[in-house]
């Protein structure tokens, strides 16, 4: 077999996601090189190798043929030490070293343009802008954006596409929260991110990605469970999970006093309605007052959910059954993280969320003025305080930015 046909069968395994096989197949073609002669596409493909290993798992494995290859590749042409860089800056991020990835895949954009390779400058470019935001942070990364994109001939599709994420970095407020990040590794689109865009309010509140479920604070995570939820393995975990996927964490309360209201009843009516249900339950007199109480507390927040946009101006809120479905989304990242639970697991829950909460609201709006009012009622207690402006100022981030996933999918 000839080394171009054992290439095409490493590609086929790659593209199969076979990084393995791959890896075994790129070590074998490069030996077949080597016996020829051939030593620079032999280091070339070497570096397919080690992008391989890294693919599967062995990173360990893959930098040290890096290190081999970096010192075999210091006398050979622009172009193999070029291609060498873009893949060893794959092989870094896989293995964490996201800074050296991204200048390893900034050298490759580079050596790309020097030979008037524009594709492969492009997606290189490309490649090390990402690995910049993730090692970064979006404000840390704006002047390496920057001169990254100073040196990039305008009008391509790499420098629009590193324009954006320069544009994006700049419209981040020089805070931590309240602000919109899509993870650029992570999908933005399908059934997947369209679950993970019901957990939004608390990531944007938290300034993390809201289409990403790892991130780099494990640690941050385990305290986050031990001191909010009491959570310190599966299964208080799993146990907090399956109460907030039932809608069972928030006050029961507050769902029977929504479900008494019918169409067209005015507040008398609706009060009404609230007392004999209590009186056929034998409720105590107190318990009676204090649901009949909180309709009133929910109409008083509606009617300013309706001047601040949160609802139409007849709109009113059906369900808090979201406020659970938002944060069981939040509650799959943070066990994850912390190691509670694996992807599939988290994954799993994730969906889960996102089809009940389809079941419940009919909209993005509707589903967003139902978590609020379930937030408003647990903290804010009727004050339209810093709970409460926080919660708008998400809101209209969701609605209103032109990248938020509330306006790239459609609700269901």
């Amino acid at each position: 077999m000839t080394y171009q046909a054992i290439l095409d069968r490493a590609r086929k395994f790659e593209r199969q996601g076979r990084p393995g096989e791959a890896a075994a197949a790129y070590e074998e073609a490069a030996e077949a090189m080597e016996a020829r002669g051939d030593w620079t596409s032999a280091v070339a493909t070497r570096a397919r190798c080690a992008r391989a290993l890294a693919a599967a798992g062995k990173t360990g494995e893959a930098q040290r043929l890096l290190d081999t290859l970096d010192r075999a590749a210091a006398s050979m042409p622009a172009g193999v030490r070029a291609g060498l860089d873009a893949q060893a800056a794959h092989v870094m991020a896989a293995a964490g070293r996201t800074g050296e990835a991204a200048r390893r895949a900034w050298s490759a954009m580079s050596g790309f343009w020097s030979l008037h390779d524009a594709k492969r400058a492009d997606a290189a470019g490309v490649h090390a802008a990402r690995l910049i935001v993730k090692d970064a942070g979006p404000r840390d990364a704006l002047r390496p954006l920057r001169e990254l994109m100073a040196q990039m001939p305008p009008g391509g599709d790499g420098h629009r596409q590193v324009a954006k994420l320069l544009a994006d970095a700049e419209r981040r407020p020089d805070r931590d929260y309240d602000v919109l990040i899509t993870d650029p590794d992570s999908a933005a689109w399908g059934r997947l991110a369209a679950a993970l865009a019901v957990g939004a309010h608390l990531a944007v509140g938290n300034g993390v990605a809201w289409n990403a479920l790892d991130h780099d604070d494990p640690g941050g995570d385990r305290v986050l469970l031990e001191r909010d939820w009491g959570v310190t393995d599966h299964e208080s975990w799993r146990k907090q999970m399956d109460a907030l996927l039932d809608a069972r964490n928030s006050d029961p309360a507050i769902q029977m006093v929504l479900d008494r209201r019918g169409r067209g009843t005015g507040q008398g009516a609706w009060r009404a309605a609230i007392v004999a249900w209590c009186r056929e339950r034998d409720i105590a007199e107190q318990t009676v007052h204090e649901v009949v109480e909180l309709s009133g507390q929910i109409l008083r927040y509606e009617a300013r959910f309706r001047a601040d946009g949160l609802l139409p101006p007849d709109g009113r809120v059906e369900s808090v059954y979201g406020y659970d479905f938002g944060r069981a989304v939040n509650m799959a990242r943070w066990g994850l993280n912390a190691g509670f639970c694996d992807a599939e697991e988290a994954e799993k829950c994730v969906l889960s969320a996102g089809q009940r909460a389809n079941q419940v609201y009919t909209s993005w709006g509707s589903f967003s003025a139902g978590y609020i009012l379930g937030r408003m009622l647990r903290f804010d207690e009727g004050e339209f305080g810093e709970w409460y402006e926080r919660s708008v100022a998400g809101h209209r981030v969701l609605a209103e930015d032109p990248d938020s996933p509330w306006r790239r999918m459609a609700w269901g």
